[in-house]
């Protein structure tokens, strides 16, 4: 079993808190700033650049000057760079908001080569499309590179694959990132190769990775990864590409911990290259499937990772689906910009927050740019060329929805274009930027008109513009039940249940981390209040309560009787309530 970390509930809850700070109204929240974990923080640990100065940059030039000279922090404007971006030693990459970094038609968007104790966070790397021919990745790490953390990314449509580690580099954590491709690939969409040959016996005393809390999506077909030699633990990710001919597969000598994972709507969550002859071990370990088909059965037994990591338990449809909108809310570039209380919106149908007298502080190695700081003198020129904008997502751009009822979220992913805005939504309904992907998500009001709503996506920051429309039809009269998207739906029981003082239980916060502040949201049906850590709900009457930390850990689960139901919460931090069929989000902070 991997050991539970004692502080890490604590901890939990420290990022959680900074994570939540508000831009300005209350359905803008920022991504949990989540500490590192995994085989990163072994062989002396990975802290990037936070020992050295900082710099901040806009342009292609100081970036690429600075990432390949090592021993700095680089903070990155937003807009589009083109690669390839070589990263030297002691780096870490903290990308604003809206930062991109382009693959260009050979080499790699970014490489680490031979590098030692680096941080990539917050950034979109986009590939020029998956074909099958022989090039380098989207994110490549390769030739004994060690201690890596790669955090909050998101990587799409590699030449080769997305992002590859090879060649004994060794102590690396991927987390809360996001793989995906597009109709730009046209074949070859394999992801993630983790030991690039059969002979390459040194491997077996490196490639020791962790990959937790990512998101393989939209059009992946194979490698999530691939595994040869090595000790792999791929633990608390979530598999939803239909695409899929296989998501894991062990290879030559591979040893993957496959632990509590969810698995909807994927063929052979396991896969072997070569099962009676390459004498792989595969432990498969508690985790869900759901629409799944062919392989789940590992062999042998896997390693027992020596680091210390909290998992969320996923043993129930409810546990499952609170880490899938876990993760499919915070993975990818979703981290405030440094130094600034800006945030990325997070698609829900709503929420609460209250606010405390004393901020929490980061346990992050990656620090806020200060007024020291180096910054480049070049300005942002805009991204040459014509933008493109392509839909993703179960959603489609003309749907029919009552008013109270969550639409079916869909995204576009956009091309040579730095973000995009959105106009003709109904009330409840929002445009949200991640990265390079712009997600049109939200519960019409109760209020909305009935009608059709046509509306334009349109890129910002390109020479040439684009715009995608489609219609959202309102049809009732604003007294429909609400209810939400399928995704979005949890099977819950009716048996009480009360808080527990489980590892799974965040630790209370001190008085003056939850005493101050109230704001609530009025809803259709069912009003929640947050004040302290004291939430109130108003229209509970005969309906089941379940609240899940952001990590998918069950916090309370109750049938109410009354009309009027509270809970106390363990403490600060975001917390996912299903009150009935609808599903909102509460902060404390």
């Amino acid at each position: 079993m991997v050991k539970t970390q004692k502080n890490w509930s604590r901890t939990l809850a420290v990022g959680a808190a900074l994570g939540a700070a508000l831009a300005t109204s209350a359905i803008a929240a920022t991504s949990p700033d989540f500490p590192l974990t995994g085989w990163a923080t072994q062989n002396g640990s990975t802290t990037g650049g936070a020992n050295y100065g900082t710099v901040t940059v806009d342009n292609v030039s100081d970036l690429k000057s600075y990432a390949k000279a090592g021993n700095k922090t680089i903070y990155i404007k937003p807009g589009t760079y083109a690669g390839t971006v070589e990263v030297g030693s002691n780096v870490t990459l903290y990308g604003y908001p809206g930062v991109t970094i382009t693959q260009p038609s050979k080499g790699s968007g970014i490489k680490i080569s031979g590098s030692k104790n680096v941080i990539l966070r917050n950034i979109s790397v986009q590939g020029v499309g998956a074909v099958d021919e022989d090039d380098e990745d989207c994110l490549q790490i390769n030739h004994e590179s060690k201690n890596i953390w790669i955090d909050h990314v998101h990587v799409y449509d590699g030449h080769d694959g997305n992002m590859d580690i090879v060649n004994q580099s060794d102590y690396i954590t991927v987390s809360w990132s996001k793989f995906t491709y597009t109709s730009k690939s046209k074949n070859h969409q394999f992801s993630n190769l983790f030991g690039n040959s059969d002979s390459k016996t040194a491997d077996a005393n490196a490639l020791k990775i962790t990959v937790h809390h990512n998101w393989w999506g939209d059009g992946v077909k194979e490698r999530m990864p691939r595994v040869r030699f090595g000790q792999v633990h791929v633990v608390n990710n979530l598999y939803t590409s239909s695409a899929a001919s296989y998501c894991v597969r062990a290879g030559m000598k591979a040893n993957i911990r496959v632990e509590s994972n969810v698995f909807i709507g994927v063929k052979n969550p396991l896969d072997y290259n070569n099962q009676s002859k390459e004498d792989a071990k595969v432990s498969m370990i508690n985790n869900y499937y759901e629409k799944t088909s062919a392989n789940t059965t590992g062999q042998g037994t896997a390693f027992t990772p020596p680091y210390q990591m909290s998992v969320t338990d996923v043993s129930t449809q409810a546990k499952a689906y609170a880490l899938r909108d876990s993760i499919q809310a915070y993975a990818g570039p979703t981290l405030p910009a440094p130094g600034s209380s800006q945030v990325t919106p997070v698609s829900s149908s709503s929420i609460v927050v209250a606010s405390s007298s004393s901020q929490a502080k980061s346990s992050s190695s990656v620090v806020p740019a200060s007024s020291s700081s180096a910054k480049s003198s070049s300005s942002q020129t805009p991204v040459a060329g014509e933008a493109s904008l392509t839909k993703h997502g179960s959603g489609s751009a003309n749907q029919e929805v009552a008013q109270g009822a969550s639409i079916v979220e869909f995204y576009y992913t956009i091309d040579g274009a730095t973000g995009a805005t959105v106009t003709g939504l109904p009330q409840g309904v929002t445009g949200t930027l991640k990265g390079l992907d712009y997600y049109i998500s939200g519960t019409v009001a109760s209020t909305a008109a009935a009608g059709a709503y046509k509306f334009t996506v349109t890129t910002t920051g390109a020479t040439t513009n684009v715009s995608k429309s489609g219609t959202i039809t309102v049809t009732g009269d604003g007294n429909i039940e609400p209810k939400s998207s399928s995704s979005e739906t949890a099977a819950v029981s009716s048996s009480s249940e009360k808080l527990s003082s489980s590892s799974e239980v965040a630790e209370s916060s001190s008085s003056s981390e939850t005493a101050q502040g109230i704001q609530a949201v009025v809803l259709t049906r069912v009003n929640l209040s947050v004040s302290g850590n004291e939430l109130s709900i108003m229209g509970a009457m005969a309906k089941p309560i379940t609240v899940f930390d952001m990590q998918g850990r069950l916090i309370y689960r109750n049938f109410s009787t009354s009309n009027q139901h509270a809970v106390t919460l363990p403490g600060a931090g975001g917390y996912l309530v299903r009150v009935g069929s609808e599903s909102h989000t509460v902060r404390i902070r």
